[in-house]
């Protein structure tokens, strides 16, 4: 052999050596997952980072730059090399072998002998608090679960499995979807049924009960309906995604999140007894104690129970105002107890609701001050007859915010306590005692008239008069002396304080009779020239047309 030839052997095998190593260098990448040589040797945490999913399964999240290699680009990288690796690898073992590359130390994850990826230590969430060495056992499990789906999926036999498990549990499913619609339209009609016999002849107010009530049967099956089926629908793509290998971790998340939704209720049930306990124990020994306080307001109203440092014409007034802060003390001792209501939405509520009483009460709150003044002033109660301004009538109700008068038109006035406070209010009950509310009239008589004769047709005309009391007897007094006439007033007593203006009418009536019988003319003189006779009605003429005797008042002599 020549010099020459064995210069060109020597060539040719150093080439194949170096070819060789260039191809294990391939083979075996590096540790972060770069596949070529970068012009200096650097590692840093970059955004955004990436998720290497194999079979629908995240295995691994990349946070790191490897030299001019982004997480993206090695995830992107790492799913190559494992979507080329054979079949008989997926069920093979996953290691994670320690690698030093460039100065770089990390761990390189092998499949059956294959490297696929490469993680360093700048990959793992420094938030997360784990180490190094859990994050990439992590890593390999994660791996190992994806590589076996991938393995499973492409079983016919597990496929078939899943096919012959899912479809029995779709036709179950359908079944029910058919029953529920079923019942639904039954029980919406079932209703309707119900509330055409018991509410459609019925309205209040122009409302339309029973289509009204049919409306929301309506409204509430439906929603139940619709709710069961989401359920319904929800298992049973959980139950069918859970038995194909792809699938499964939708499956498995579904199923997740539904078990914490329930774990979750069940727990906030658990801690919401013992505050529901309180809440109930408070509530119940409020309403014990606001019903024993309202007995015994009720029963110094009626007069059962008598006080004496306590007047039973305010009792009403009391008993509300107690039983009304008692609620209120219970709703304040109750309130932490109130599931819910240490949270940032049940606080914002409060504060609205809070926001508008404050903001709607002060008319309100300047009413119910009115009301405590008028029931504790004692100035009018149930059953007075009271003048308020121009209205006069009787009292019905003396309320928180407005007082009611009944007048004689059978008219009802509510008058509000603001009002009432800051007006002239006549009671003409209040002083009258056992010997019954007064009534008075005013007639004038000229000088002619001697006063003794008026006196007497006076009180006459008031004996004759139904619903005016006989005891204590009728009075009359001379209120003035004026230039032309003499002002006599009669005062009597009335039999009950509503026939107020009945009573009065019928008086008038008597004494008008009265007087024309004694030939008193009923005149206040203003005259130049005394007429020769008295100005009177004589009796002859006391039923002219169209007046009729049958028509006379009762009582009349």
């Amino acid at each position: 052999m020549t010099a020459s030839r064995a210069r060109f052997l020597t060539l040719v095998l150093v080439a194949l050596l170096a070819q060789t190593s260039a191809l294990r260098a391939q083979d075996r990448p590096d540790p972060a997952g770069s596949d070529a040589a970068p012009a200096t040797n650097r590692v840093t945490v970059s955004d955004p980072e990436a998720t290497l999913v194999v079979s629908n399964r995240p295995v691994v999240t990349f946070r790191a730059s490897y030299f001019t290699r982004t997480p993206r680009r090695r995830a992107t990288l790492a799913e190559e090399r494992i979507d080329k690796l054979p079949d008989e690898a997926l069920t093979g073992t996953v290691v994670a072998v320690p690698a030093f590359y460039r100065s770089i130390r990390g761990v390189m994850l092998e499949v059956a002998d294959f490297p696929v990826f490469g993680l360093v230590e700048e990959d793992v969430d420094p938030e997360s608090g784990e180490s190094f060495d859990v994050f990439v056992t992590r890593a390999v499990e994660n791996l190992k679960a994806a590589l076996r789906a991938r393995a499973e999926q492409e079983e016919g036999r597990i496929l078939l499995r899943g096919i012959a498990v899912s479809v029995p549990a779709v036709l179950a499913f359908l079944v029910f979807v058919w029953l529920l619609v079923r019942a639904q339209r039954f029980v919406t009609r079932w209703a309707a049924a119900v509330s055409a016999r018991r509410l459609q002849k019925m309205s209040h107010m122009g409302f339309d009960l029973w289509r009204q009530s049919a409306l929301l049967a309506r409204i509430v099956v439906d929603s139940l309906a619709w709710a069961l089926g989401l359920i319904a629908t929800y298992l049973c793509l959980t139950f069918v995604f859970v038995q194909f290998p792809y699938t499964e971790p939708w499956g498995s998340r579904l199923g997740e999140f539904l078990r914490e939704t329930v774990e979750g209720l069940l727990e906030g049930l658990a801690k919401a007894v013992p505050g529901v306990v309180v809440v109930a124990f408070i509530f119940l020994i409020t309403r014990i104690v606001a019903s024993f306080v309202t007995t015994f307001f009720r029963n110094v109203e009626r007069g059962g129970v008598r006080v004496g440092w306590f007047d039973p014409h305010t009792a009403r007034a009391t008993r509300r105002i107690v039983v009304v802060l008692l609620w209120l003390f219970a709703l304040v001792a109750a309130y932490p107890h109130i599931p819910g209501s240490h949270s940032e939405a049940f606080r914002g509520i409060s504060v609205l609701v809070g926001l508008v009483v404050s903001l709607g009460s002060t008319g309100l709150v300047n009413q119910v001050m009115s009301g405590f003044v008028v029931v504790y002033s004692r100035a009018l109660k149930p059953g007075d007859w009271v003048r308020v301004g121009e209205v006069e009538g009787l009292v019905e109700e003396v309320g928180m915010l407005t007082t009611k008068l009944k007048t004689v038109r059978r008219e009802e006035v509510n008058i509000p306590n603001a009002v009432l406070v800051g007006t002239t209010t006549t009671n003409f009950t209040s002083l009258a005692g056992a010997d019954g509310p007064l009534v008075s009239t005013t007639v004038t008589i000229g000088y002619d008239a001697p006063w003794r004769q008026v006196h007497a047709l006076l009180t006459q005309a008031a004996s004759r008069t139904q619903g005016v009391r006989q005891r204590p007897e009728p009075r009359v007094l001379q209120r003035g002396l004026s230039d032309f006439y003499v002002e006599y007033q009669l005062i009597a007593h009335l039999e009950r304080a509503e026939d107020r203006f009945e009573v009065l009418s019928r008086l008038h009536a008597q004494i008008q009779d009265a007087f024309n019988e004694q030939g008193v003319q009923i005149m206040s003189p203003h005259f130049a020239v005394q007429p020769g006779g008295s100005v009177v009605v004589p009796k002859s003429k006391w039923f002219a047309a169209p007046a009729a005797p049958e028509k006379e008042e009762r009582g009349a002599p």
